[in-house]
């Protein structure tokens, strides 16, 4: 019989580990890509607000700080109790006073609102809601 010579276990298991390595390396290279343009980040936040003199005119403007375009639908006011909602486009009670309802990343829009059912006096403290079709954010404001 004729004795063959083999590669030693620790040789064999290096180059399985290489190969393997070698191997996650270059799926991570050709996915990640891929994968990371998938992530959508939504981001709306509070650039400006002023509650005019009558206490019920409120002039909001909004960031987008986020990746991802969006629509603003409406706002909401919660003061108290009370809640008046102001929705934005034809038909809506609310006026777009700069920018546009679909807000690109790192643009703004600006709007105004006339309350109805409520003043909001000095000194207080009220909810506002922007509602998007990707995300709705409430901001805490003291007047």
């Amino acid at each position: 019989m004729q004795e063959r010579k083999a590669i030693s276990p620790f040789i064999a298991t290096v180059i399985l580990v290489a190969i393997t390595l070698t191997l996650g390396g270059v799926l991570y290279s050709q996915f990640s890509s891929l994968i990371s343009a998938e992530v959508r980040n939504p981001s709306v936040t509070l650039a400006a607000i002023n509650v005019g003199g009558d206490r019920q005119t409120v002039v909001v403007a909004f960031k987008n700080d986020g990746d991802v375009q969006y629509t603003v639908s409406k706002v909401l006011v919660d003061y108290q109790s009370t809640e008046e909602k102001f929705v934005l486009g034809s038909g809506g009670n609310g006026s777009v006073i700069a920018g546009t309802q679909q807000v690109s990343p790192g643009g703004q829009l600006t709007i105004k609102f006339t309350l109805t059912g409520m003043t909001i006096p000095d000194f207080s403290t009220f909810t506002l809601t922007v509602v998007t079709d990707q995300i709705a954010r409430a901001f805490t404001i003291q007047a």
